[in-house]
């Protein structure tokens, strides 16, 4: 992603608490899979942990009700 780094770091929570959202709310988006949220909310938190800890996301955070 080529951006100045405070915007990416914005396009990048803001990509993690959309997969987040899906993963714990199906009917968020009723097209995408829960399996592939999660899938791609882990490859973002594994990828930019310092970001997800800013959010104060965890590994297990798609996986939590509320």
């Amino acid at each position: 992603m080529h951006a100045r780094k405070e915007i990416r770091d914005a396009l990048i929570a803001k990509k993690m608490r959309r997969w987040c959202m899906v993963a714990k709310y199906p009917l968020y988006d009723p097209r995408c899979p829960t399996w592939r949220a999660r899938q791609n909310y882990w490859h973002l938190w594994r990828k930019y942990p310092e970001i997800a800890a800013r959010l104060g996301l965890t590994e297990l955070s798609v996986l939590e009700p509320f």
